[in-house]
């Protein structure tokens, strides 16, 4: 079945509108390399662009023809994205030939350089060409290809790189298992050329921010029966949904977590002389629950509001319930969940690498005077040194998963590392 949105009864918004689709998906493999195929790469690659997206001032709504590995006729995603009336459209493929090709291409509408479509492949081109090097096969003429084709917006299909190349290293593994952020440099790269295109600030390359909307895989309901759709009261991206406590009532936001460790999560719902004045949203993180009572009357609403800092170990489920104890409306939006990687008055952080790298990570100094921060692996060895006023930036490069420490250099004295397993 297609990824279809429950609760949109037309897409009448102020912002962009951007429809993404994974090519091919279930009995649809795509390209084959030796460890991986191409249906799983490109929904790995939509899954982190629709994030990106997600967090672009501009870009009201984001969507996905699928979102996980289930088949999707061609016929249903064009259907799909005209009968929403979406601005541009987003086909994501790799491609395949003989095993000693390697490159990126990129299709559109028109060769014509004042034509959107081309435009906007142009741009996405030139972000993956940077990204991995590749040989750059060009622009090229999809008219012919169906998404291209068939579509009623500007649209591109986008190959960025042959998935069965195996000569001077195998492409598959490195998507495989994510050397060097294989996957997630080619949705960066997708994000940051389409919001060139756009003329909007694409969100800063592995700032580690997780956003998860009603509209966003990951979202659910316990009724979808119960749940109504509303756009006023200044919601995140293009609505939110809405219940009447007439019973205990659920919403749900899961995501899973690239790199485990302690963020701050935030909710955001919206305003109206009907909200139910007690709400509890239950963060579940690698310690169990922690419940958090709002009153989401009293707080007004159109804003983030923090839930508390936890640590997650992998995924983070947060939910929403509402009870006959506290009658009103109640509201499901979005949450967003931030790395806080401050150096406090201890002078140390600790920084969970996963994989290599999963993102990089913003370090928050005490003060604004120029300071020196060190990075030690978990066996106490100096990994590196970064100098920085405010803030400093260390990308895990050629470093194994494993515990990490940054130490401000006026701190080394006070401070012990201590081996973790």
């Amino acid at each position: 079945m297609i990824f279809l949105f429950k609760f949109i009864s037309c897409l009448v918004v102020s912002g962009i509108t951007v429809c993404l689709d994974p090519g091919h998906g279930g009995t649809s493999t795509g390209a084959a390399g030796e460890y991986i195929l191409e249906k799983d790469v490109v929904l790995e690659v939509a899954l982190q662009l629709h994030n990106w997206l997600n967090q672009v001032p501009g870009v009201s709504f984001a969507a996905l023809t699928r979102d996980g590995d289930y088949n999707v006729s061609l016929q249903a995603r064009t259907d799909y994205a005209n009968s929403w009336g979406f601005d541009y459209f987003i086909s994501i493929h790799e491609n395949a030939f003989d095993g000693t090709v390697q490159g990126t291409e990129t299709f559109c509408g028109s060769l014509d350089p004042e034509e959107p479509s081309y435009q906007l492949a142009f741009q996405v081109q030139g972000k993956i060409l940077n990204a991995y090097s590749y040989t750059d096969r060009g622009v090229k003429d999809g008219s012919y290809l169906h998404v291209i084709r068939e579509t009623n917006m500007p649209a591109i299909l986008g190959e960025g790189s042959f998935l069965d190349y195996d000569v001077q290293w195998n492409e598959s593994y490195l998507y495989a298992f994510n050397i060097d952020d294989h996957l997630g440099i080619q949705a960066w790269a997708y994000a940051d050329g389409i919001c060139e295109f756009l003329g909007l600030s694409a969100p800063s390359y592995g700032n580690g921010v997780i956003l998860i909307d009603n509209l966003s895989p990951g979202f659910a309901v316990d009724d979808s029966l119960e749940w109504s759709e509303d756009v006023s009261g200044a919601p995140w991206m293009m609505n939110c949904v809405t219940a009447e406590v007439e019973s205990e009532r659920t919403a749900s936001w899961i995501s899973t977590i690239p790199v485990n460790g302690s963020f701050t999560v935030s909710s955001w719902w919206t305003s109206g002389n009907d909200r139910s004045p007690s709400v509890c949203y239950r963060v579940f993180h690698s310690e169990g629950y922690t419940d958090v009572d709002v009153d989401q009357f009293a707080s007004g609403g159109g804003e983030w509001v923090s839930l508390g800092s936890f640590t997650f170990d992998g995924e983070c489920t947060v939910q929403l319930l509402g009870s006959l104890s506290a009658p009103g409306v109640i509201v499901a939006d979005a949450v967003k969940l931030v790395p806080p990687l401050g150096i406090e008055e201890h002078g140390v952080v600790a920084l969970s690498v996963l994989r290599n790298p999963a993102s990089s990570f913003t370090i928050l100094l005490p003060s604004s005077t120029e300071t020196e921060v060190l990075i030690y692996n978990s066996a106490g060895r100096r990994i590196t040194a970064l100098r920085g006023s405010g803030s400093v930036e260390w990308t895990p490069v050629d470093q194994p998963q494993g515990v990490y420490f940054a130490v401000e250099v006026d701190q080394l004295r006070s401070v012990k590392l201590v081996y973790i397993r």
